[in-house]
């Protein structure tokens, strides 16, 4: 196949060319057993292989039995090769994983691959989650579909396979949603709301619950909605997230589903993803799709710090083996009492996860600034002079500083209001002051008259 042809087509080429031989169609039939997408991916593998040692299957497989000094001299100058190409040693490994596979099938394993000196993790050095306002920027740039999949990554924990198999043929279905409520007026019976993934789409292939945030259910029951109005009839068998068109959807999705929508192959659940992480990609940075999960799993970590969750909830939401102590609480099906603890932990851990909001200020940053109003206000100091006095201190050393210098004189009257940015200008025109903007969305006013002394 021509080098100029486009990629996936020739992978496609690849894993047809191969699957011409029985023994390899035996294999990969074995192989798919367990995974259809491991079988495709060990078939492309042994066909590149085949390609550039100039052996076709049957070939490897005599030439191991016969001559395995031959067979070492070619795959040495097939790693040799691929490391002047520039490919790491971890890929290289990778990609002869597939090959042994195949002469342990066929009863010929030799060892004869080169040795290695693979780093695991070695592509991944450039790797890190995104922050709170990278998700949002993030988020930004996608569609109301694509903003639905990442926040089910990045806030549920989910994996891009839970939402849409490797082949399109199944995925999460609104019945996984318990709380959501279907009909003219779609919303969820409480939040965060709750997620069953089926152990058919589980990686561990068992079947496990995890949440999701009042941002998501926004997003979801708005994607919805845009369903609806193009004609789509939800039941609690459709799924979760379905294409947009014909593209992205297997044919056997396309005809069971009533609306000519099935379920998206898991390529097509992050392609959009994809797009949106390179229009957002900091300098020095890489990203896959799958770092939004990862974004997740760092968020929650930091929760766990601050003792809003337990490890052993931070592992079930993101669908992991919980080892025999796990195995015994949270590994087992929950009952009404553990659910509504690990709604009201994760509720807790919410505000790490959500973008829609900043976080609020700390206890010492409204302490600090508490001061500078104090002292800029009754004391008569410039914000620079009272800022510099209070920078750094905690809040026990800010009392002991207002209380040296005799604390704040009384004011006649003292009436502040928090009001909404859009109504400050009128308030403005109507004699109110401005005092303090609060979380990004309101602000403190102080009423005309009633200055302090």
């Amino acid at each position: 196949m021509s080098a100029r042809a486009d990629p996936k087509e020739r992978e496609k080429g690849r894993l047809e060319s191969v699957l011409e031989d029985p023994k390899v169609r035996d294999w990969h039939k074995e192989k798919s057993l367990r995974s259809r997408l491991a079988a495709d991916t060990y078939a492309r593998s042994l066909s590149a292989i085949c390609e550039r040692m100039e052996l076709t299957p049957e070939e490897i497989v005599s030439v191991a039995r016969r001559n395995p000094d031959k067979l070492r001299a070619k795959l040495t100058a097939c790693a040799t090769q691929l490391k002047s190409e520039g490919r790491l040693d971890s890929y290289v490994s990778k990609l002869f994983e597939p090959t042994k596979a195949y002469l342990r099938f066929r009863h010929a394993e030799a060892d004869v691959f080169p040795r290695l000196s693979a780093t695991k993790g070695e592509s991944l050095t450039k790797e890190r989650a995104p922050t709170q306002e990278e998700l949002g920027a993030i988020l930004e740039h996608l569609s109301l579909r694509g903003r639905v999949v990442a926040l089910l990554m990045a806030h549920s924990g989910l994996r891009p396979g839970a939402i849409g198999s490797y082949g399109g043929e199944y995925g999460l279905r609104l019945q996984d949603l318990p709380g959501l409520r279907l009909g003219k007026e779609m919303s969820f019976k409480e939040s965060p709301f709750v997620i069953r993934v089926p152990a058919q789409v589980s990686k561990t292939r068992t079947a496990y619950t995890t949440f999701g945030t009042s941002q998501l259910a926004t997003a979801l029951i708005a994607y919805l909605g845009e369903r609806v109005a193009r004609g789509e009839k939800l039941s609690p068998s459709s799924p979760v997230i379905v294409a947009g068109d014909l593209r992205g959807a297997s044919l056997v999705s396309r005809k069971e589903s009533e609306y000519g929508r099935g379920f998206l192959c898991t390529n097509a659940v992050v392609r959009d993803i994809r797009v949106a992480l390179q229009a957002c990609l900091p300098e020095g940075v890489t990203w896959r799709p799958y770092v939004l999960r990862s974004y997740c799993s760092t968020r929650l970590l930091m929760a766990e710090g601050a003792g809003k969750m337990t490890r052993d909830l931070r592992e079930a939401i993101l669908g992991h083996d919980l080892g025999i102590s796990g195995r015994y609480n949270l590994g087992k099906p929950w009952g009404e009492e553990i659910l509504k603890e690990a709604r009201a932990q994760y509720k807790r851990a919410a505000s790490f996860l959500e973008t829609n909001g900043s976080p609020g200020p700390s206890t010492d940053e409204i302490q600090r600034e508490a001061a500078v109003l104090l002292l800029t206000g009754f004391r008569g100091l410039t914000e620079a002079e009272a800022r510099h006095m209070v920078e750094g201190k905690s809040g026990s050393e800010l009392a002991n500083l207002l209380k040296s210098m005799g604390g704040p004189a009384a004011p006649e009257k003292r009436t502040e209001k928090a009001v909404p940015v859009e109504d400050v200008p009128k308030m403005l025109e109507a004699g109110w002051e401005f005092v303090s903007p609060l979380n990004g969305t309101m602000a403190v006013l102080r009423s005309p008259g009633t200055l302090p002394q």
